[in-house]
């Protein structure tokens, strides 16, 4: 329904309400679109001026509107505290009905026809839309009332100094008895509302240990993978340089700077660090696996209970939060995919990883979509019993839905899509492991020895096609992991360093200290295997039932060394 300077919507957020991504139902927000731009509109009609540009005036189609007549009207429900500040929906509903009552007696050329406006002058379309709403006229609702129920409970929530000082303007005594309102005072007097809102993150979503657990996670991995990258690199130059010899018929080549790099990465790929190195991948693998798992479940539940179990004590806090389960769910999920691709390099991968590593990424993504664009409903039910105040009718202050910071504490987050999209990573890494467990090729000829060569030969060619498109696909997401944990440590710089520099006790709980050290196993592990050797490390670990033996091939049973079990 259209009445030209009056547009009803329905009641969600993204029905009409919202004009772009970032904007929501905040106390600000809610005052500007209510009382300003209201203001700014019949102004201009009664100048005379251009309106295409202004704003209509926005009444939900679900709030008292008459459509259950159990329900109370807008005539109780706006002049009354508990019900007035039960909900955004309540408190946008009745200060824009305000408005528009007292627009009638404020300006005197709403009977004028204007252009741009719809049909009818723009008297008779606030008629319309107040009639819609069970309001005949000016006296069924009282605008003045629902003004002054908003000082007092705004005032109120200013002098709840929990969140910090503020200070609204002073109206003069008998102000709201006046024959007519000039609304736009009482916007001014609260627009300074929401300023020196003090709000924190949860230490214990995003604290300095918290951080720091992350970025020894992400510089583990990155290191267990360039070292398998540079092993890889070996094999190839090895390739190259065999090629090279054939063609040119270089028996005795002589030494030079190709081969003695060679020769160094192959010494390496024997000694004792490498084979540590490889236990370090696997089991590092498995315990950011099960940690990444751990930490999005409870994320994940974090986001449906109310707000003091996050530590939210308003809207910004709850927004900070959220950002920071978001970014802090892509942080966890790139150093898993490049740990299965590292495991995949290092001829250490199984089902068992790609289960966990599926499972960890489906989690972060889940968490990621949580906790982007949160609906306002559920954010006003989540403060529900906190920060409450008599004059807001028992409900929490007006100051508990601020958002001062539009940008939040992070510059950028991930969003969801991107963790989803490495899902198909694991989806070719799963096609290929079930395809070598399945010895594909040899099963096929066997089902098919009737094929003709030349229904062989296209079936090797399209097998050939799909092998290469699902290694330059693993190469790419490769590629696009790396970039984007070198761009999460980038983000993650600013706040860590603003949560170190503050040099508060408080921001090093218990947990804090506890997250530092979670990789402390993993790690002294690694060092105990690579110091005091393999074997020896291994033997120490395994029932005097096993023995320990030293392969010299890895290659599927040639070239090279390995450690087995017997």
């Amino acid at each position: 329904m259209d009445h030209g300077i009056v547009r009803v919507v329905n009641g969600g957020w993204l029905d009409g309400l919202t004009r772009d991504a970032v904007t929501r139902p905040d106390t600000s927000t809610i005052l500007w679109e209510t009382l300003y731009e209201p203001w700014d509109l019949f102004t201009k009609l009664d100048k005379g001026d251009d309106v295409t540009a202004a704003e209509p005036v926005t009444l939900l189609r679900d709030v008292c509107s008459r459509h259950d007549f159990s329900e109370k009207n807008c005539s109780v429900i706006c002049t009354s505290p508990e019900d007035l500040f039960a909900s955004w929906k309540t408190l946008w509903q009745c200060l824009s009905l305000s408005s528009m009552v007292l627009a009638n007696s404020t300006f005197s050329t709403l009977d004028q026809h204007h252009d741009g406006v719809g049909n009818g002058t723009s008297r008779e379309q606030i008629s319309s839309a107040l009639t819609s709403f069970g309001i005949t006229d000016g006296t069924h609702f009282d605008g003045k009332a629902v003004l002054n129920l908003t000082y007092e409970c705004a005032a109120a929530s200013c002098r709840d100094t929990s969140m910090g000082e503020c200070s609204i303007g002073q109206l003069d005594p008998g102000y709201f008895e006046s024959q007519t309102i000039q609304w736009i005072k009482v916007y001014e007097a609260l627009a300074p509302l929401c300023d020196g809102l003090e709000s924190d993150i949860n230490i214990d979503i995003a604290g300095p240990g918290v951080l720091i657990t992350y970025i020894t996670q992400t510089a583990m991995v990155v290191f267990a993978w360039l070292f398998f990258l540079l092993l890889k690199v070996n094999k190839f130059i090895n390739t190259s340089t065999s090629i090279f010899t054939h063609l040119f018929r270089k028996r005795n080549p002589g030494p030079n700077l190709l081969t003695h790099r060679v020769s160094g990465l192959e010494r390496l790929e024997r000694t004792n660090l490498a084979h540590a190195t490889s236990t370090f991948l696997a089991e590092l693998h498995e315990a950011q696996c099960f940690f990444v798992v751990a930490i999005e479940i409870a994320l994940i539940n974090a986001s449906s209970r109310s707000a003091i179990f996050t530590g939210a004590e308003n809207w910004q806090s709850l927004l900070w939060n959220r950002d920071s389960v978001q970014f802090l769910a892509g942080m966890g999920a790139w150093p898993i995919i490049l740990g299965q691709i590292s495991l995949r390099r290092a001829e250490l991968d199984s089902m068992y990883y790609l289960l966990l590593s599926t499972l960890a990424l489906v989690l972060a993504g889940v968490a990621a979509d949580t906790a982007s664009n949160p609906d306002p409903d559920r954010i006003y039910k989540m403060f529900q019993g906190q920060n409450t105040l008599q004059e807001c009718g028992g409900h929490p202050s007006l100051r508990t839905f601020c958002v001062e910071e539009r940008e939040g504490l992070y510059w950028y987050v991930f969003p969801a899509g991107s963790i989803y999209a490495f899902l198909g990573l694991l989806a070719i890494l799963w096609w290929d492991k079930i395809w070598s467990l399945c010895n594909s090729p040899t099963s096929f000829l066997k089902k098919h020895e009737s094929l003709s060569k030349r229904q062989v030969e296209t079936w090797e060619w399209i097998k050939w096609t799909f092998v290469k498109a699902s290694l330059l696909a693993i190469h790419i997401a490769e590629a696009g992991a790396l970039a984007c944990i070198c761009f999460g440590l980038a983000v993650i710089r600013a706040p860590l360093l603003n949560l170190l520099l503050r040099g508060e006790t408080g921001t090093w709980s218990v947990g804090q200290l506890v997250a530092v050290l979670i990789w402390a196993p993993v790690i002294s592990k690694y060092a105990h295997l690579a110091i005091l050797g393999v074997e020896k490390g291994f033997r120490l670990r395994l029932s005097k039932a096993f023995d320990i033996v030293k392969r010299s091939d890895t290659r599927s049973g040639s070239g090279g060394e390995a450690i087995s079990l017997n």
